[in-house]
């Protein structure tokens, strides 16, 4: 009986505490202070909002200027600042947005502004289209909006508001005024904007610009496909375009690679212009006026040039095939991508499957894990990306080496221990910085078209580096690998073939990792391995089958991402796991006969 009224006693607690938190959401936004704190998401929409707030009110941005969206992390400090502040304000798309939702779920959604459900309904903004401040007009007609916004907090402030409203309402217009006199030293049919993102619709509506395309079609998507990427390069040709436009921040991305390459391709110079959604003081370009005109004279200085010596003419072709199995491979960078993923692949599948024998599988999570950990370090330090998720990846090797003989775990508990340690390294060094450039998109999977002629040098050549070394002591690595003790007694040098198959791990995951991503890197070190153990009989077998799946899913994959609009190394190891799933299905079968 005592239990059962301990038990009613807790819940009347939890009640008693859920009640408050229950109507909190109801109670009317006070302003916590003498001047009110306005919070925004971004730093483009701080500096247009503190034009109005003045000295009357505190403005800032979550995140700093110089951190792409996509790799802000959320702090405790910052989740303080969410819940101080008067008002949150943010636009509310793709990534953005979850700093929205972060800030409903901390401030019990009191006093937290969505901008497009406020401007979308005046045809200001757009959730497709919502960057309206690339446009002066749309953002002078947002201002009373804001003044609206900002009122809440502050009623007694708003004839101070709507003047200074006023007066930044003048800025723009004059603002306006100056980059169509600038836009107009172009000529029309120069007048092409080839991007990264399609951030630039309303500037390009607004000035005359044609958007010939554009590597990401939708906030908060960031996957480029073989398809998507050689249509642009075609409209790039047939335009007769001369300058493709990267922002700053996309230094290192996936994004930026793939822009690169098929420029490259076409004869078309790439220049980098500043980030839209941010601002970069270190670059002299501390407000939102400062970011449209910086912007606004890289495309007039670079849009005004003659062309270049060598760029394709428009409608000039360079298809390589006018069969339907060579269409996806019209134009070299396409040729490069396949080669790296067939041979990142097939080294993985054969190193892979002695982790498999060997009972490793997993433990290419922990490497790629540990691999990450060392890209951010180097990232922040300046160093080679390469080098630096090498270098950790061989720690991580050696470390779960030396905790396994040092201790009685089994080697699947220090995997998964070292798998947990490293991606929390990861995270915590990101939130500690507020972000970086590198999207874990560009980290998670990588794209074909994204290679260089120095990456598939470095990639094919370390994969066939591999593939050999891993040929020429195969006898006794499958040895060991089957039974070490065994191997020992056989008078095998256990401890170097170890070591051996780990660095081989280590190597090839990393060498994979960069090529074709994080996930295709860790599963091809598993799944073709695991589909070609259903069906061999023999150790020979198993291999030469593994690296067989391995290239049938590569080259597989590069078609499903060109007609089907896919991501090469995720489409690749869909293919491998089908396989696996038909080895399975047909192994029960024969079976149960």
């Amino acid at each position: 009986m005592s239990g059962r009224i301990a038990y009613a006693l807790l819940l009347l607690l939890l009640l008693a505490l859920a009640v408050p938190t229950a109507y909190a959401g109801t109670v009317p936004l006070e302003d916590s202070g003498d001047k009110p704190y306005i919070l925004v998401t971004l730093p483009v929409l701080a500096d247009i909002i503190s034009g109005i707030a003045g000295e009357r009110a505190t403005v800032e941005s979550l995140v700093s200027p110089g951190i792409a969206v996509i790799t802000y992390e959320l702090t405790p400090r910052d989740s303080a600042r969410i819940e101080e502040a008067s008002i949150f304000i943010y636009v509310g798309y793709g990534s953005e947005e979850v700093l929205g939702e972060y800030a409903k779920s901390i401030r019990e959604y009191r006093g937290v502004v969505r901008l497009l459900d406020v401007l979308e309904p005046a045809g200001i903004a757009s959730e497709d289209n919502p960057y309206f401040w690339l446009d002066p007009l749309r953002t002078a007609n947002s201002l009373d909006y804001l003044v609206d916004i900002l009122s809440r907090v502050d009623p007694e402030g708003r004839q101070y508001y709507e003047s200074r409203a006023a007066q930044l309402r003048e800025r723009l217009l004059e603002l306006d005024e100056w980059i169509k006199e600038k836009v107009s030293l172009i000529p029309e049919d120069q007048r092409l904007l080839v991007t990264v993102r399609d951030t630039m619709r309303y500037y390009a509506e607004r000035y005359g610009f044609e958007v010939v395309g554009f590597i990401v079609a939708r906030p908060g998507t960031y996957e480029p496909t073989a398809g998507s990427v050689t249509r642009l390069l075609d409209a790039m040709i047939e335009k007769g375009v001369r300058v493709a436009f990267i922002e700053y921040e996309e230094a290192g991305t996936t994004l930026r690679e793939v822009l690169e390459t098929i420029s490259e391709e076409a004869g078309v110079r790439t220049v980098e212009f500043l980030y839209i959604e941010s601002l970069a003081p270190q670059l002299g370009v501390s407000s939102y006026e400062e970011l449209m005109k910086a912007n606004t004279m890289t495309l007039v200085e670079n849009l005004a040039r003659g062309r270049e010596n060598g760029q394709a003419s428009a409608g000039e072709s360079v298809y390589k095939g006018s069969l339907f199995i060579l269409e996806p491979f019209r134009y070299d960078f396409m040729i490069r991508g396949t080669l790296t993923l067939i041979a990142a692949m097939a080294a993985s599948a054969l190193v892979g499957s002695f982790a498999v024998i060997r009972g490793w599988a997993i433990f290419g999570d922990a490497l790629a894990h540990g691999a990450l950990a060392g890209l951010v370090v180097a990232y922040f330090i300046g160093a080679s990306f390469y080098f630096g998720a090498l270098a950790a990846g061989l720690f991580v090797a050696l470390s779960v080496s030396a905790v396994e003989r040092r201790t009685r775990l089994r080697a699947d508990v220090v995997i998964a221990v070292t798998f947990v340690t490293m991606l929390s390294i990861s995270i915590a060094l990101l939130s500690r910085a507020g972000g970086a450039t590198i999207s874990i998109e560009d980290v998670l999977f990588a794209d074909v078209t994204a290679v260089s002629p120095e990456m598939m040098a470095r990639t094919v050549g370390l994969s066939l580096a591999i593939i050999a070394f891993t040929i020429a002591i195969g006898r006794h690595l499958l040895v060991y690998v089957v039974d070490p003790v065994i191997a020992a007694a056989m008078g095998v040098r256990t401890g170097i073939l170890h070591y051996s198959l780990l660095a081989l791990l280590a190597l090839t995951i990393v060498t994979a990792f960069f090529a074709i991503g994080y996930v295709p890197a860790i599963a091809a070190m598993m799944v073709p391995p695991a589909t070609a153990f259903i069906i061999s009989r023999r150790p020979v077998e198993f291999m030469v089958k593994s690296v067989g799946i391995a290239v049938v899913s590569a080259i597989a994959g590069v078609y499903a991402s060109y007609y089907l609009d896919v991501n090469a190394g995720a489409s690749a190891i869909l293919v491998s796991a089908g396989m696996f799933a038909v080895a399975v299905a047909t192994h029960k079968a024969a079976n149960s006969r």
